[in-house]
């Protein structure tokens, strides 16, 4: 297999399976390896590292190791190495732990920290990971794959065809980004990934992670192929839909799981940007920035995390009926055919309401929004209708770019509609508790032992605030360690 460098830069390489082309576009799909002794952050994986991610994994023991700013998932380029927070962290570890208690105490809630230079050197690979993103998505969570390199994965990520690297060009006014209306499709392309870590790491065993909608792929997948993998990992799996806030919602999905498949046509009007708005940082949408934060200036919780426009569309990616159609179709043959072996499964979904903990912090800062919009004019009325025209704007762009792309405008505007600092705790793109329900339905009745947690933080809990994301990597060592696994 040959990997060229990729756009994570040292330490990952990517590869590409040519597909036939279909009606639609050309296809391919690209796998990602993370070679962790080619990169130079490989002992920097996070800012808070769990104390039980390690080979192996080890139980939860709620404490963490905190690594220097320079552990932060993404350095923007340019970025100032004398910031505030840089410039506050010294030789001293004690003085470094001072200035952290201070402000994470609160957070903590009894649970220990100490600081750390970095972490030792990734030892030999004892399983694969194979990563699989969500819809209008791909892979660049590089902190991922440094964190499960430690806990003792050789990571691969997957992107998808007319996914991230493989998005094909927008032509004409039907948006195909993303799109597929036979799931089974993503077979061969699963199947080439997995061939291609086993391969390479013969004998080891493969846990195949998969985010929302891949895990809808990945879930179709495994009820195919029960010899292929030894464990899976969901995070906020996209098996069932809420459709609870549509009126007759049952019957809608219904009619259009059986009867707009293949529809080519696209869903119109201005979808939530609820989601978007939490993971592009609290200055990009104007919030205050909570004490607790402070430490972590340079952190993607708090100045938005960076993805590439083009492959993923930041500004609301269209939907083809179509794929609607194939998404619910799926969802309805799991529960009426799928059929899994008894291998382990780990699901982690975020939380559908905010831990109590922050909800003093929510009603803050949604009151100071709250009258930052009143003095600015900003009716709930006006931000309404500033969505729509920004909605037109955006629909106009893109058609006006398509032969253009010196005209590409990608910086990030919102009208922060049904925001609230609550989003940052939530999942707010799926419902965790239909999640849980969905999964043990599917899961629970084979004897390889499912293990299900909500847990605070966004809908992919990878992108969550500092401390939550070392809670979904603490509990991802935890399972490891007692999966069996290892023992395969």
């Amino acid at each position: 297999m040959r990997y060229l460098p990729d756009v994570l830069g040292p330490g990952f390489g990517a590869a590409k399976l040519q597909l036939e082309p279909d009606q639609i576009s050309p296809r391919s799909a690209t796998l990602v390896r993370y070679t962790p002794t080619e990169d130079p952050k490989s002992q920097l994986p996070d800012r808070i590292v769990p104390v039980n991610v390690k080979p192996g994994g080890e139980p939860n023991q709620g404490s963490f190791r905190i690594l220097p700013p320079s552990a932060s998932p993404q350095q923007r380029a340019g970025s100032n190495s004398q910031s505030d927070v840089s410039s506050r962290w010294d030789d001293s570890p004690a003085r470094n732990l001072d200035y952290l208690q201070d402000y994470l105490t609160p957070e903590l809630r009894g649970r220990e920290i100490t600081v750390l230079d970095e972490l030792d050197a990734p030892s030999a690979p004892q399983f694969i990971a194979v990563y699989v993103h969500g819809w209008n998505d791909y892979f660049y969570q590089a902190h991922l794959a440094r964190m499960m390199t430690h806990m003792g994965a050789a990571f691969y990520g997957i992107d998808l065809h007319r996914y991230g690297r493989n998005m094909p060009r927008r032509s004409g006014l039907i948006p195909f980004n993303c799109y597929e209306d036979d799931y089974t499709t993503y077979d061969r392309e699963l199947d080439w990934a997995l061939a291609t870590a086993r391969q390479e790491h013969p004998d080891l065993p493969v846990v195949v992670m998969a985010h929302s909608n891949g895990g809808a792929v990945v879930s179709g997948w495994a009820s195919r192929h029960h010899d292929a993998y030894d464990g899976l990992i969901f995070i906020s799996p996209w098996v069932v839909q809420d459709v609870s806030g549509i009126p007759a919602g049952n019957t809608v999905s219904t009619i259009i799981s059986k009867y707009l498949k293949g529809l080519h046509v696209p869903m119109l009007g201005p979808g939530s940007t609820v989601y978007q708005d939490s993971l592009a940082g609290y200055t990009t949408i104007g919030s205050p920035l909570p004490r607790r934060l402070v430490p972590f200036g340079n952190d993607p919780a708090v100045c938005g995390w960076v993805t590439n426009p083009q492959w993923r569309i930041i500004d609301g990616a269209p939907i083809l009926f179509g794929w609607l159609s194939a998404i619910l179709s799926t969802q309805q043959w799991l529960v009426d055919h799928a059929r899994f072996s008894n291998q382990p499964v780990l699901c982690l979904t975020a939380a559908h309401d905010p831990d109590a903990f922050y909800h003093p912090e929510i009603a803050r800062i949604d009151s100071l929004m709250g009258k930052k919009w009143k003095s600015a004019g900003k009716t709930p009325l006006c931000r309404n209708l500033e969505k729509r025209r920004l909605y037109l704007s955006t629909m106009s762009r893109h058609i006006r770019e398509r032969d253009n792309s010196s005209e590409r405008d990608y910086s990030y505007k919102t009208a922060l509609v049904d925001w609230t600092e609550a989003a940052r705790h939530t999942d707010t793109v799926l419902n965790g508790n239909l999640i849980e329900d969905r999964i043990n339905t599917l899961y629970g009745r084979v004897g390889g032992g499912l293990t299900l947690q909500q847990m605070s933080g966004l809908h992919d809990l990878t992108l969550s605030q500092p401390l939550e994301r070392a809670e979904f990597f603490a509990e991802v060592a935890a399972w490891i360690s007692h999966s069996g696994i290892l023992n395969k």
